[in-house]
């Protein structure tokens, strides 16, 4: 098989395997509704199943909860916005955007010290590996993390702080704050109704650092996605090498691919990130027009928000861009060839090999992964 009709069969494999469910609703209460990409909001049931990138929303008085392949679950509170991450990633990670509302998480025990599920919010990552906590992210976007059991670990940009089961950890958009001891009672509608307050009376300057926050991460994106295609211009090389007979090159070949995935994660998880504060920041403008909540800068924040939105349509294709790749596909490729089962030969159409000249594959563009 050829280089280029390899490289559009490992597209298609890896394309085909995001396309399972990614979790399913255990039990809908009241009022849930799902969206999953690219199609209209519905009414949720239990036993619906949740693909990537599907948004969950409940209502006054109403819960869900979520059941994932590992048996992870969460339980999503009343008046809960949050998303399962459609980013594609290298390493076997389960990562949710919670906007605002509340969720409770029991995550199965992982092997190993790698963090495989994440709770993303706008001013905070929590990273575990196994335990019971729960997360709650206010109006205002302060969030709250609170542990019964485990540890998790929570950071603004990296789950680096450990937080101990018994012990509570806050922050907003100035950051995160030490750990401390979690009263008996958590008093969660206090704190929300006190966080109400702080963004109807000061949102302006909220939104003014969200903003700033977000823009750092832009730059964040564009430095990775910038390493990515420089080396990429290395890999081409050793590609070319390679096909001239040199067998080094083909190690070569296998680092580049490491670092491109290692990056590509890297990319996947500022996106969440961001998406998050995004998030947010319209649930900032969706108050902000509601009458009843008498927002302080009600315009202000209203034409942040409509200005973020078009910076979000960079991101969104700076992470899709970053993230479009599949480095176990492709050493299994680099494996293939080494066994001679493969050439490095380059050829100008991949879907001809693969489906007969002129025909192209359903649902995929045909280009190589990698290709940058």
């Amino acid at each position: 098989m050829r280089l280029h009709s390899l490289l559009s069969f490992v597209a298609f494999v890896f394309l085909s395997s995001q396309a399972h469910a990614a979790a399913k609703l255990a039990m809908t209460q009241g009022q849930v509704w799902t969206q999953a990409p690219g199609a209209a909001e519905k009414s949720a049931k239990t036993g619906d199943e949740l693909a990537a990138g599907t948004q969950i929303r409940t209502g006054k008085s109403s819960s869900t909860e979520v059941r994932f392949e590992d048996g992870s679950l969460l339980k999503v509170r009343p008046e809960s916005s949050l998303k399962l991450s459609g980013n594609k990633r290298q390493k076997n990670k389960s990562s949710v955007l919670l906007f605002f509302g509340r969720v409770w998480s029991k995550v199965t025990k992982s092997v190993g010290k790698e963090t495989t599920f994440e709770v993303n919010t706008p001013n905070a990552v929590c990273g575990v590996r196994g335990t019971e906590f729960e997360t709650a992210v206010a109006d205002d976007g302060s969030v709250r993390v609170r542990v019964t059991e485990g540890s998790v670990g929570v950071g603004a940009d990296d789950p680096d702080t450990e937080v101990a089961a018994g012990q509570e950890i806050a922050g907003d958009e100035e950051g995160v704050d030490e750990t401390y001891d979690a009263e008996e009672q958590a008093k969660w509608e206090m704190w929300e109704k006190q966080k109400k307050e702080r963004l109807r009376k000061g949102g302006r300057g909220i939104v003014d650092k969200v903003k700033a926050n977000i823009m750092t991460r832009k730059q964040a994106l564009e430095t990775l996605r910038k390493q990515q295609q420089d080396i990429e211009t290395k890999r081409k090389a050793a590609e070319s090498r390679a096909r001239s007979g040199d067998k080094a090159a083909m190690d070569e070949i296998r680092n580049y691919n490491q670092q491109l995935g290692a990056i590509a994660d890297q990319i996947a998880d500022l996106g969440d990130l961001a998406e998050s504060q995004f998030g947010i920041v319209d649930h900032f403008a969706d108050l902000a027009t509601d009458p009843r909540f008498k927002m302080v800068d009600r315009k202000y924040l209203e034409a942040e928000a409509e200005s973020l939105r078009r910076v979000k349509k960079t991101l969104d294709k700076l992470v899709s861009e970053g993230t479009d790749i599949s480095i176990e596909a492709m050493d299994k490729m680099l494996d293939d060839m080494g066994k001679g089962e493969g050439g490095l030969r380059d050829d100008d159409s991949a879907a001809d090999d693969l489906f007969g000249p002129g025909k192209k594959k359903k649902g995929g563009s045909g280009k190589d992964p990698f290709d940058f």
